[in-house]
């Protein structure tokens, strides 16, 4: 809110490089807000895409996480038109950034609660990242109906052995 008053007041004031200044400012706070946003999402999708793989098996409700979170990255990723917060190439740093936040939440919900070290040392990091980010990569191009049904497809209900 502060931001918005000097703004108005550089403005009476006719000091425009200071008000593209702040402008440039309040731009650059709302799009890390937004990929703030896309990353809480992105953490709840691997921490259930990690219970997957570590317990080898899919429950409705972590399926219909994987979904939503699919279609929350997708609809709140949209800037505009034509662009995109996180484009196509940029998720890997993203995966990389809250890979620990994911995990460590991971480790109370995996077995009904493990050590973040045990849970750490199950974890097939290349395979899990592979996944998310071959996924990630469907968002640019499916639509609602298509991504609910390659989740369903690629993760049936039961035991994965």
């Amino acid at each position: 809110m502060e931001e918005i008053l000097e703004l108005k007041e550089c403005l009476l004031n006719r000091q425009y490089e200071r008000a593209m200044t702040i402008v440039e400012e309040l731009e650059l706070m709302g799009r890390q807000d937004k990929i703030n946003n896309l990353e809480s999402f992105l953490v709840i999708l691997l921490i259930h895409l990690i219970k997957i793989q570590v317990e080898k098996r899919v429950t409705r409700s972590w399926r219909s996480s994987i979904v939503n979170s699919f279609r929350e990255i997708q609809k709140r990723n949209r800037l505009g038109n034509r662009s995109h917060y996180i484009k196509p190439n940029q998720w890997n740093e993203h995966f990389k950034a809250i890979y620990a936040d994911a995990i460590f939440k991971a480790a109370d919900e995996t077995f009904g609660g493990i050590e973040i070290t045990e849970l750490k040392s199950l974890v097939d990091f290349n395979s899990l990242q592979n996944l998310a980010l071959e996924l990630l990569d469907l968002i640019y191009t499916l639509d609602a109906d298509s991504i609910i049904n390659l989740i369903c497809d690629r993760f049936p209900i039961g035991s994965l052995e």
